[in-house]
């Protein structure tokens, strides 16, 4: 477990105060204390004593960090936080979403730093995976900071500052060259895409970036050529990256009919990451020899669309729910869009090290989320287990796992970003012991099993609604429920004539409160169809004339 006091000194606000008018950013200094308390932070407990922390790690080198970022950007950031002064409210905002203070980019540096000394305690052999507890996240993060894109021409930092895990990775990928890294894996299951990182990666083939210039006199086009690679030209080839999120309107339709056009409604944050797989699995890019590369410029000069698919990425675009969609089938979707595309596609490249982005803001009780996605805790915990078999399959476990959104904190150690950062963790210390494989084959089953059980739920929900309704509407149980009816006894009768019925509130009632007509209350025992008892009739208790008699007897 790897973390840096200055994480958190990266403030986003003001002392936050228990008032319901404060403005309080979701990712706030409070997401790491949930964790890392000594005290009440959830990974402080006993489960996780056998685990070993890491509190001092080192800055990010700035080499390290420009074969990610421009230096322009990094200096703007460094320059704004070192403006502000120390002080609680010394606030200052990069743009609508993402504030900084006066350690922010120190803990920035700190972060990614955190990630390269957990690639070297991995590669040291002294552990088989890592988590990094840091903040401020990154995977948002871009070369210049602001990925955009057609769907959102403005865009915003969503929080990030440096991308940790790109940092990490391409840190992986030089430093260890001569020891075995050579083909790296990002895997990002944060419910917003990892537009950052993908841009990062698209950046590893050396591209043209056009700018239309207009003025009242001339017009032109300016063109930069962009290349930023990790280690040489064969990286389009060794480096890979999957992101499953939610893409779509920000909004839930109430009903099959009802479309919410994002247009109007706007779109889930970041906008971008429709469903998309490169062309460069099915038919890999030819990479030039070294003269060729610098002499021609051959990959400068192709197309967009070749350009476009030169890189390894997988993209899992998920939708919104339904409301006819049945219960729970939102969360065996996600696992199949791991089982059927990311984890092949993963074990086809054979990774010698695996990065995750590893964000819980798809948990169905984190409001960030909008209803995509749908996961929790379990799911977690089962996606780290199939990362950690794939892992075992294809690079001796080796892991490093790095903390990006999540932002359900309110409970404290029992809030769903608590419980689901925990469930990971728990299955990466279980990796640690396991040498468990993947097998594709157990995997398809497991999803068959999974929808099929949900699809016999929903069955028996069905069923169980039926057998209601039919036996009101029969007459078996005459306790009738009208919109405004008020009990006042306790128990009453309606006129057998009345045919009006409440059947949200009948279907609420459990099933041993039912009544009868004649003021008699059904026994738990008695189902709906008149089959006989399933528990045994007990006769009642007197708790106060039983604890006299056991204090006589000298046993209370």
């Amino acid at each position: 477990l790897v973390c840096h006091e200055l994480c958190s000194a990266h403030f986003t606000c003001g002392p936050i105060v228990r008032d319901p008018e404060s403005d309080v950013p979701p990712e706030n200094v409070r997401r790491l204390s949930v964790l890392l308390d000594q005290n009440v932070g959830i990974l402080r407990g006993g489960e996780f004593d056998g685990c070993k922390w890491e509190a001092e790690c080192r800055r990010a080198s700035m080499a390290d960090i420009l074969k990610i970022h421009d230096y322009s950007y990094v200096e703007n950031i460094n320059r704004l936080c070192n403006m502000i002064p120390d002080v609680p409210h010394g606030i200052a905002h990069l743009d609508g979403d993402t504030g900084v203070s006066r350690w922010s980019f120190e803990a920035a540096l700190r972060a990614a730093g955190s990630v390269c000394d957990a690639v070297d305690r991995i590669m040291a052999g002294d552990f088989r995976n890592a988590f990094c507890a840091v903040r401020p996240p990154g995977h948002h993060a871009g070369p210049r900071g602001i990925v955009r894109c057609a769907n959102d021409t403005e865009g915003s930092h969503g929080f990030c500052l440096l991308n940790n895990v790109a940092i990490g990775a391409a840190y992986a990928r030089s430093m260890y060259r001569n020891d075995g890294i050579k083909k790296v894996a990002i895997i990002d299951f944060d419910v917003h895409h990892g537009n950052g990182t993908e841009e990062v990666i698209r950046q590893l083939s050396p591209n043209i970036e056009k700018a239309n210039v207009r003025m009242s006199f001339a017009s032109g086009t300016f063109e930069t050529p962009r290349y930023k690679p990790w280690l040489d030209e064969t990286d389009i080839d060794n480096v890979f990256f999957a992101s499953a999120h939610g893409y779509g309107p920000r909004g839930r339709p109430e009903n099959d009919f009802e479309e919410f056009d994002p247009q109007i409604n706007g779109w889930f944050y970041p906008a971008s990451g429709k469903s998309y797989i490169s062309e460069s699995f099915r038919s890999p890019v030819e990479t030039p020899d070294t003269n060729e590369f610098i002499l021609s410029q051959t990959w400068a000069r192709m197309g967009e669309e070749m350009r476009m698919n030169c890189c390894k990425i997988i993209n899992v675009g998920l939708s919104l729910p339904k409301p006819s969609d049945i219960p729970g089938m939102q969360r065996v979707d996600v696992r199949d869009s791991y089982r059927k595309q990311i984890l092949p596609n993963l074990m086809q490249f054979d990774p010698d090290i695996i990065f995750v982005s590893a964000g819980f803001d798809g948990h169905k009780k984190d409001t960030m989320n909008y209803g995509y996605v749908g996961m929790v805790e379990e799911d977690y915990e089962w996606l780290t287990e199939q990362l950690v078999k794939v892992a075992n399959s294809c690079c001796n476990g080796r892991i490093v796992s790095v903390l990006e959104g999540g932002y359900k904190i309110h409970g404290g150690i029992v809030s769903p970003f608590a419980r689901s950062v925990a469930s990971h963790v728990r299955a990466l210390v279980e990796g640690g012991n396991s040498r468990e494989l993947y097998d594709k084959v157990e995997a398809d089953w497991e999803s068959t099993f999974e929808r099929g059980m949900v699809e016999d739920r929903e069955r028996k929900r069905q069923l169980r609604m039926e057998r209601l309704s039919r036996s009101y509407a029969g007459g078996h149980i005459e306790r009738r429920r009208e919109p405004n009816f008020l009990p006042t006894g306790g128990m009453a009768s309606l006129p057998t004539n009345s045919t009006t019925y409440d059947m949200d509130a009948i279907l609420k009632e459990p099933l041993s409160q039912n009544m009868l007509v004649d003021g008699s209350q059904e026994t738990q025992s008695e189902s709906i169809d008149g089959d006989q008892p399933r528990k045994r009739k007990r006769n009642a208790v007197d708790y106060k004339e039983l604890y006299e008699q056991l204090r006589k007897e000298g046993v209370a």
